[in-house]
C-alpha cells in the first residue's frame, strides 16, 4: 500500500472524528477493510442487502459525492474512487441518521417491509448507537467532503489516471456553487420560506420557482435517483423548519417518516413530481396550525413525543406523568387545556393515524395492525378507529382497494 493511501486514511479518520460519524472502506469486491472508528457498530444483516445496492448504484459516476437513502431510515455519502485497470474503491461516509429512531418507528418498519421481528431488539440498539444530523451540519459536511476528498487529477499518488472527465466535474461544480449562491435564487428561497412559515399558500408557488431554479443532479445520470434524493433534501428542510417554528417533532417526523419511505416505492420521475408538490402542501398544511402549535407548552410539546416514541407500548396519563415527572392532574388539566383533547383521545387519534397508514400500505391482517399499535384486542382497535373515522378499518381498507380499481 502506497503513501497515498496512508495520506487519504488519514484524511478519512479526520473526517469520521470531525464530523462523528462513521466513515467506511471498501473494495473492488466490496469487502470492508477499513473503517473509522475503530469500534464501528455493524448492522443488522437485514440491513445489508439494501446498503450494498446503494453502494453498487454509486459506481456509475466516480468521483463525484452522491447522497443516498434507505427504507431504514439511514443516510449515505458515497465517494466511488476509480483506478487506472477499472477496478474500484469505495468510500462510504455514514451511516447516519437525520431523527431519533426508537422501538416504534422499529416495529412499523419490520411490519411494512415483512421483516423478521426476531431482528427488533438488535434494530433498535443498532439505532441507538447512530449519530445524528441535522440539515445544516448535513450541508457543511457535504461541501467539506467535495472539497477533502481527491479527484482524478489529484488522487495520481494512489495510482489513479488523470482525469479526463475532471473539467466536466469541475464546471458542474462550478455551476452548482453559482446558482446556489446567486442573488435570484437566494431571493426565490427566502420568499418561499417566508410564505411557508406563515402556512400561506403562495409558497407552493414559490417551490415551483424554486424547483426550477435550483435542482441539481444528485443521482448521477439516474434521473429516478436524483428525483428522490432532491425530495429527500426537500423533506429533511421542511421538518427542520417545521420543528423550528414550533411543530411537534412527533407530527413533524411522523411526516418525514411516512414519505421518505413512501418515496422509494415510486419508480417514475413524472410520480415523483407529483409527490414532491403533495410533500409541499402536507408540510404547509401542518404549518397553517402554526399559531395554535406555538401556543402550546414545552411540557404538551414533551408529552406529544413521548407518546409518538412509544404507541406500541402501555401508556395512559399516569406512565406519561411519570415519564415526564409531574403530577398526572396537572399534565392533564394542561394538555386538554393547550390541545382541546385528553391525552387518551390523543393517543387513540395518534394511533388511527398510524393504524390507517398500515392499512393503506401493507396487507396486514387487523389483528396485527392492532398489536402493532398496542391495543389489547381487535375488536377494541376496531371501536377506536371507527369511533374517530366513522367506519370499521375493514371498510376503510375495502374503500381504499374499490378506489385503486376505478
Amino acid at each position: 500500500m502506497n503513501s497515498g493511501h496512508f495520506e487519504l486514511f488519514d484524511l478519512l479518520r479526520d473526517c469520521s472524528n470531525s464530523f462523528q460519524t462513521p466513515i467506511l472502506v471498501f473494495n473492488n469486491n466490496e469487502k470492508l477493510i477499513r473503517h473509522f472508528p475503530d469500534q464501528f457498530h455493524r448492522p443488522p444483516k437485514i440491513f445489508h442487502k439494501e446498503f450494498y445496492q446503494r453502494l453498487r448504484d454509486s459506481k456509475n459516476h466516480p468521483f463525484q459525492l452522491q447522497l443516498f437513502s434507505d427504507i431504514y431510515y439511514q443516510y449515505f455519502f458515497f465517494y466511488p474512487v476509480k483506478n487506472y485497470i477499472g477496478e474500484f474503491t469505495y468510500i462510504g461516509i455514514g451511516p447516519y441518521l437525520m431523527q431519533e429512531i426508537g422501538r416504534f418507528q422499529v416495529r412499523k418498519m419490520l411490519v411494512l417491509y415483512g421483516m423478521d421481528f426476531s431482528y427488533e431488539g438488535e434494530t433498535v440498539e443498532y439505532f441507538s448507537k447512530l449519530p445524528i444530523i441535522d440539515i445544516k451540519k448535513l450541508e457543511s459536511m457535504e461541501r467539506l467532503l467535495n472539497t477533502l476528498l481527491p479527484g482524478k487529477t489529484e488522487s495520481r499518488s494512489i495510482g489513479q489516471l488523470p482525469n479526463e472527465e475532471w473539467e466536466d466535474y469541475r464546471e458542474f461544480k462550478s455551476n452548482h456553487l453559482n446558482a446556489e449562491f446567486s442573488r435570484h435564487l437566494l431571493e426565490l428561497n427566502e420568499n418561499f420560506n417566508r410564505y411557508f412559515k406563515q402556512g400561506d399558500g403562495r409558497a407552493l408557488k414559490e417551490y415551483q420557482k424554486l424547483r426550477r431554479s435550483s435542482l441539481f443532479p444528485l443521482g448521477n445520470g439516474n434521473a429516478v435517483r436524483s428525483a428522490k434524493n432532491n425530495i429527500i433534501t426537500l423533506i429533511s428542510k421542511l421538518t427542520r423548519i417545521a420543528i423550528e417554528e414550533g411543530i411537534a417533532k412527533g407530527e413533524a417526523f411522523s411526516l418525514h417518516d411516512f414519505y421518505i419511505n413512501y418515496l422509494e416505492s415510486k419508480e417514475d420521475t413524472e410520480e415523483l413530481a407529483l409527490l414532491e408538490l403533495k410533500i409541499v402542501q402536507a408540510y404547509l398544511n401542518v404549518m397553517k396550525q402554526r399559531t395554535q402549535n406555538s401556543l402550546i407548552s414545552p411540557l404538551v410539546h414533551r408529552a406529544k413525543n413521548y407518546i409518538y416514541q412509544n404507541l406500541t407500548e402501555e401508556i395512559n396519563l399516569k406512565i406519561i406523568a411519570e415519564e415526564l415527572h409531574v403530577n398526572p392532574n396537572y399534565l392533564s388539566s394542561v394538555f386538554n387545556k393547550d390541545t382541546g383533547v385528553s391525552i387518551t383521545t390523543y393517543i387513540n387519534e395518534q394511533r388511527v393515524k398510524e393504524a390507517k397508514e398500515l392499512l393503506t400500505n401493507t396487507q396486514y391482517s387487523l389483528m396485527e395492525i392492532s398489536i402493532l399499535l398496542g391495543y389489547n384486542s381487535q375488536s377494541y382497535f376496531t371501536r377506536v378507529f371507527k369511533k374517530h373515522e366513522g367506519m370499521s378499518p375493514k371498510d376503510f381498507r375495502q374503500k381504499l382497494q374499490s378506489a385503486h380499481l376505478l
